[in-house]
């Protein structure tokens, strides 16, 4: 994996704010639907953060249900483990994408969200994910295509260069776009794809693009040679476009549902 296996508690704190933003929120609905879960089943939250998601999976699968939930973030794992207090049914592993802690056709459903864009090689995580699934289980793959993004900035060239700078904190920040073709490889069906949008028209911390982009700010610093004065004043205009109500965010994220043949 990328950067998310490095995540320390306090970026597993800004992950963990970052998740209750209504667009994840959102997203979550979305994710939860196409999974479909039913009481009873094993389910896998592969890259489970904060856990939000595996809380809600765990809900549905109910007390003779099982959910296995995996991060490569320990700290990650502390904040999982805390939200889902008291929820016996729920097993989490500190592991990677590429070697799941599940044996062969195990899993009923699976879901794997902002996670494949930190995968080094796609194929590799996306067969994991067939080995892991029963004959008629099912997929729901969440990701991100970074070209897809719309923010708006009072100068163009700065918003570029910082981006730039930022799509390095993916091994594949364009990852979505391949995901049909690997889950094709891996011998998984794809029965579903759709497309959730973020749309924000306001940077406060409760938002998404708001605490990215603080996040980007630190980042660019940090790894990309990028000044602070340069990162800051990218920041205030920001703010001052929102004070105008000129602010803008736009980000496609894909939702991809596959299955395994029986």
């Amino acid at each position: 994996m990328s950067d998310r296996a490095s995540f320390d508690e306090a970026s597993a704190q800004r992950l963990d704010r970052q998740y209750a933003a209504p667009a994840l929120v959102a997203q979550r609905r979305r994710a939860l639907d196409a999974m479909a879960l039913h009481a009873g089943q094993t389910a896998l939250d592969i890259g489970c953060g904060p856990g939000y998601l595996t809380l809600e999976m765990a809900q549905q699968v109910g007390t003779q249900g099982r959910v296995i939930a995996v991060d490569t973030s320990e700290p990650m794992l502390d904040i999982a483990h805390a939200r889902c207090k008291g929820l016996a049914q729920i097993e989490f592993r500190l592991a990677e994408a590429a070697a799941l802690p599940c044996p062969d056709e195990s899993i009923d459903v699976a879901a794997a969200v902002q996670v494949y864009l930190f995968a080094a090689d796609l194929d590799v995580v996306v067969h994991e994910l067939a080995r892991v699934l029963r004959p008629g289980a099912r997929a729901v793959v969440i990701d991100t295509d970074w070209d897809s993004v719309v923010w708006h900035s009072s100068d163009r060239d700065r918003m570029e260069r910082l981006l730039a700078v930022w799509m390095r904190r993916y091994a594949n920040a364009r990852v979505a776009r391949l995901l049909p073709g690997a889950l094709g490889r891996a011998g998984l069906k794809v029965t579903h794809a759709d497309v959730i949008a973020v749309v924000e028209l306001d940077p406060g911390d409760n938002t998404y693009s708001g605490s990215q982009a603080a996040e980007l700010a630190r980042y660019v610093v940090a790894k990309g040679g990028i000044l602070p004065a340069e990162a800051n004043a990218w920041k205030d205009d920001l703010l001052s476009l929102a004070a105008r109500g000129e602010y803008f965010f736009s980000l496609n994220r894909y939702v991809f549902v596959a299955s395994k043949p029986r």
